[in-house]
């Protein structure tokens, strides 16, 4: 094993303050004997041969990278961003896809503001390039990475470098390698400060080159512990002498924002804007400032490229041919064994559009249901065919607990006959602490990121919404994704309004007609102030004239106590409560607006554009917010609010529904795909695989 080798496979063992204070040692060293090639090496300044200069004649270009190491990094992302365009300047941000969850809106604010986005690696461990048979399974899982996000770009991790390899990734151009830095673990640099061709082994596949020409903000301000940009601003000078290209790469994640003092491994993002500051003061209009992409597609149109093409900085092994099929077809998903346990009622709807895409993509899908909250009447009106495996046990923690357990057990004959590879839910815990003793990846989908999690039942893998934060979520960050919009984006484009349920509900077109859900008061989250707006609306309600509402209780011993409790709401019929499970998109449909206390109901009017309150009082999950920014929610947090923001005006119901495919569905599902891939779940037998 290489000395390299060796030390990536320890290094999550080293503790990080020790791994920074072996750096510094070495690279003080380092640096004691490079002081003649480095921060500049002469010999780097020779232009390649046919080299005729920049486009619009300008001194030098200006190639600006982020490699984004880590949470800590992503989210800092968007204040860089606007940081960078209130300058002028534009730049590539490049993720690293396997350790950590990037948001789709990420992503599409970045595009949308010119940014350019790009893969650095596939997990930031050091062992992309250990073995070629390795580095060719993980070839169409880097490709796929590159088109799920526009991207034509690759930076490597560390900076580790084999040329050859990296042509037979998708891409225009990558970042391997540097002029000249002898602090980089492969610290053999290209010494030139111009891009160059690269090429695959058979040469039938290149790249262009990026090398970077000033030192990496990590190396010179954290490790070297320099308190100035003075190497930067001496070495971009030398550059712009010599007429080459500039490139930068750095990290949001050890820049400091917002005048906060730098921790122990940042500095502040002044000094970068300083740095871009000098380049605009001192060199206006002389300096060609392009996306990496541009600079690339511009480098393969001169002569010079063609004279500088390189294979390999050093000698790589050869990647085995046999290695690659599958490098254009994208990965292999196995056809598995799915276990979706339907835990609540509004699990239904939600599950039936991802059951019938996951079997059309060749997996087998096997279902429970929980006996509750209409669950499985629900399910059995939608035609599914499932196992009806326990009950709820109310609101008592210790009975919660003792069914939990209990439901578990009640699970083990199901789990025994079916062996699934895979237990995909929307929170049923006791199939996560089932499958979690049984050894099978749990995948929980989740748009409530203050659910509590009881012990045990952390799922390893959580797919949810991209309004939500992976701070607080129950699986390992390196486990989180996202989907794009909401939950019931999944299944609202399905819809199709039946005609007759407002008379079997005894609802006339000249009424007002309301959907009311009351709170949740058997769950962890409940809020009694939620209740007390449920009876201010209620009274609203049956004091307005021309007013029906449609109540929907969560379970029959909720029905009885406000029928006992409140026998006035019912008079005349001015409250109606539905006698079977109906569909809730119907429901909603016939109904001028909606309030309720939970927040599935809540976001499925959202998904049909129809106005909502919502009355819950527990703490405000992402999502609301984000709907309630966007006009398609709004919160109602006091009495006096369920008088003065709650419109009682009745809207167009001949407008047809939007039944636009929507991304949430085809997002979940590539997830779920990917992490069969990743988890390596056994084929079922059945499946005949997909390619992604």
């Amino acid at each position: 094993m290489k000395a390299i080798d060796f030390y990536y496979q320890i290094k999550p063992v080293i503790p990080r303050r020790l791994q920074i204070y072996m750096r510094r040692v070495i690279a003080a060293q380092k640096r004691k004997v490079t002081t003649g090639t480095w921060p500049i090496n002469p010999a780097a300044a020779k232009p390649p041969q046919d080299w005729t200069g920049w486009p619009e004649k300008k001194k030098f270009a200006l190639v600006l990278q982020h490699d984004v190491d880590s949470l800590r990094g992503l989210t800092r992302c968007l204040k860089l961003m606007d940081l960078e365009r209130q300058l002028g300047f534009r730049s590539s941000f490049n993720f690293v896809p396997e350790d950590y969850p990037t948001p789709s809106r990420v992503i599409r604010t970045l595009s949308e503001a010119g940014f350019e986005i790009g893969v650095h690696g596939l997990k930031h461990d050091g062992k992309l390039f250990r073995q070629p048979a390795e580095f060719c399974a993980k070839v169409p899982r880097i490709n796929h990475y590159l088109r799920k996000w526009g991207g034509v770009g690759f930076t490597s991790p560390s900076m580790l470098s084999k040329l050859n390899w990296i042509a037979e990734l998708d891409i225009e151009h990558a970042c391997s390698t540097f002029d000249t830095d002898p602090f980089e673990p492969q610290s053999g640099g290209v010494s030139s400060i111009f891009p160059f061709l690269a090429s695959n082994d058979a040469k039938t596949r290149t790249y262009v080159e990026l090398p970077y020409t000033l030192p990496q903000d990590h190396g010179l301000l954290v490790i070297l512990k320099e308190e100035n940009i003075g190497i930067w601003k001496q070495k971009i000078d030398w550059i712009a002498e010599n007429g080459g290209m500039a490139a930068l790469n750095t990290h949001p994640d050890y820049m400091s924002f917002d005048g906060a003092e730098p921790g122990r491994e940042e500095y502040p993002v002044a000094h970068y804007l300083e740095f871009l500051n000098y380049i605009q003061t001192r060199y206006a209009g002389q300096y060609w400032h392009v996306l990496p992409r541009d600079m690339a597609r511009y480098w393969r149109t001169t002569a010079a490229a063609k004279s500088q093409e390189r294979l390999a900085t050093k000698k790589s092994k050869r990647l085995p041919p046999e290695g690659l099929l599958q490098r254009n077809l994208g990965p292999v998903t196995p056809g598995v064994k799915i276990w979706i346990d339907l835990d609540n009622t509004p699990h239904v709807p939600f599950f039936i559009p991802i059951i019938r895409e996951l079997e059309r993509r060749g997996h087998e899908v096997v279902l429970t249901a929980r006996d509750a909250f209409q669950v499985c009447d629900l399910a059995e009106e939608k035609g599914l065919r499932f196992l009806k495996v326990g009950r709820h046990y109310g609101k008592n923690p210790i009975m919660k607990i003792t069914g939990l357990v209990l439901r578990s057990f009640q699970l083990l004959p199901f789990y025994l006959h079916q062996r699934p590879g895979l237990s995909l839910s929307h929170g049923a815990r006791s199939q996560n602490l089932l499958s979690n003793l049984m050894g099978v990846p749990t995948v929980l989908i989740v748009d409530y990121e203050h659910a509590r999690t009881a012990p045990l039942t952390h799922p390893r893998w959580t797919i949810v919404p991209d309004a939500l934060s992976p701070e607080g979520l129950p699986s390992n960050v390196s486990h989180i994704r996202y989907y794009q919009g909401i939950k019931e984006d999944v299944y609202a484009p399905e819809f199709k309004p039946a005609s007759s349920l407002m008379e079997e509900l005894g609802l006339r077109d000249d009424e007002m007609i309301v959907t009311v859900r009351p709170p949740a008061n058997e769950a962890h989250y409940y809020n009694p102030e939620s209740d007390l707006l449920f009876h201010e609306l209620m009274a609203r309600i049956c004091q307005t004239p021309g007013v029906r509402a449609v109540l929907l209780p969560r379970n029959a011993q909720q029905e009885q106590t406000l029928r006992a409790k409140y026998p006035g709401w019912f008079e005349d019929a001015r409250t109606v409560i539905p006698s079977r499970a109906v569909d809730g998109l119907d429901l909603l449909w016939i109904s001028d607006f909606v309030v309720s206390g939970g927040g599935t109901m809540n976001r499925e009017a959202a998904a049909l554009g129809i106005p909502v309150y919502s009355i819950f009082r527990g703490k405000t999950g992402a999502v609301d917010l984000m709907l309630e920014q966007q006009g398609r929610l709004s919160l109602i947090r006091d009495k006096d609010e369920v008088w003065s923001k709650i419109l009682f005006v009745r809207r167009d119901k001949n407008r047809p529904p939007d039944n636009a495919p929507r991304a949430a569905l085809k997002d979940i599902v590539d997830h779920v795909e990917d992490i069969i891939r990743v988890e390596r779940v056994r084929p079922c037998g059945k499946g005949k695989g997909r390619k992604a």
